[in-house]
C-alpha cells in the first residue's frame, strides 16, 4: 500500500462518514463500497465536492497525531 492509496481511502471514508476516526485497515476495507456509494450519489446529482470540505486538514491532523 502506498501513501496515495491510503489517503484516497481516507478521503472516501471522510466523504461518506464525515470523520476519519478509524484505522488504516478500516479505511482501506471500506474504500470500494464507499466509492460505489459516492458514484451513485454523484450520478443522482448530489454535489459531492461539498463533502470534501475539511478533509485535508483532518488528514494532516491524523498523520501528525500518529507520528507519520
Amino acid at each position: 500500500m502506498d501513501e496515495a492509496e491510503l489517503k484516497e481511502a481516507y478521503r472516501l471514508f471522510w466523504m461518506v462518514k464525515g470523520h476519519i476516526d478509524c484505522s488504516d485497515e478500516t479505511a482501506l476495507q471500506s474504500a470500494d463500497s464507499y466509492f460505489n456509494r459516492l458514484w451513485r450519489a454523484g450520478s443522482d446529482g448530489a454535489p459531492l465536492y461539498a463533502r470534501e470540505e475539511g478533509f485535508e486538514e483532518a488528514y494532516l491532523n491524523k498523520k501528525l497525531s500518529s507520528g507519520q
